[in-house]
């Protein structure tokens, strides 16, 4: 499966949401890979004007404040590690661009393995690079805890980072902070996450970049706002590829695999 992914995606929407937003936003720490792995996400979702959609470990991310705008009840839950801020960033951009108020959304700064939740309420679950940075086999008490908050129907979409090198724990340190990540292996996958979700595996997709020395040169060097439709148009088709789309549990080797995009559905 090559190219063309945008054409099947919301990316085109969500481009438009981030004029929105303004030129200030892609200042807040947004990766350039966030713009083809959002799309996906959203892709895999079953989006209604009356949907209620749970969004676990969001960071500073533009995606609560997508479906928010939509009218869509959205919840946040994040325990503030990366951003010990971000219930006070979202609050400013709600006020200063988005003329919604904060009745849309419902921001939790907590652990989500502690905090109390609705059962069978959510239409859509997502946790986008979150459950990754879940120590020991707290991501596997996190996706035996999604179905319990799923209403039937509803679907769960999460993305973590993907190596067919095998399954890679270490501890990272950046911009100060220091934090655990898990790099999944196929393998890895199937045994943490899907087959412990008690949830029906609809799909799930491999993306890679083409290049990572130049797609980070590119990007990482200069703001996103000078991009605008021309990231649509072409960029992340030329610097990233889907690798495949499907349930096998065996794949080929790829060349730079880079993040796993896992769709459920409870029956």
């Amino acid at each position: 499966m090559e190219s063309g992914i945008l054409k099947k995606t919301s990316a085109r929407k969500l481009q438009n949401f981030l004029k929105i937003l303004g030129p200030d936003y892609y200042r807040e720490g947004l990766h350039y890979y966030k713009l083809l792995e959002y799309p996906l996400v959203i892709n895999g979702m079953n989006l209604k004007r009356d949907s209620r959609v749970l969004d676990i470990g969001s960071g500073r991310s533009f995606l609560p404040l997508y479906f928010a705008h939509q009218g869509i009840e959205t919840w946040i839950v994040d325990n503030g590690e990366f951003y010990p801020d971000f219930a006070d960033f979202y609050s400013r951009v709600l006020k200063q661009r988005l003329p919604l108020g904060e009745d849309f959304l419902n921001i939790i700064q907590e652990d989500f393995l502690n905090v109390d939740l609705p059962t069978d309420y959510y239409d859509n679950i997502i946790a986008v690079s979150s459950l990754e940075h879940f120590p020991d086999s707290g991501d596997i008490k996190a996706v035996m805890r999604i179905s319990s908050l799923l209403k039937k129907g509803g679907r769960f979409i999460v993305t973590v980072p993907f190596s067919q090198a095998g399954t890679k724990e270490r501890v990272l340190s950046e911009n100060n902070i220091t934090y655990f990540q898990r790099d999944y292996s196929l393998d890895c996958l199937y045994k943490r996450i899907i087959e412990l979700s008690n949830l029906q595996l609809k799909y799930y997709i491999i993306i890679g970049e083409r290049n990572p020395y130049w797609g980070g040169v590119f990007f990482f060097r200069k703001p996103l706002a000078k991009f605008h439709s021309f990231w649509i148009k072409f960029l992340a088709n030329f610097f990233w590829r889907v690798y495949y789309q499907g349930k096998s549990r065996k794949l080929k080797q790829f060349k730079y695999p880079g993040v796993a995009i896992i769709v459920f559905e409870k029956q």
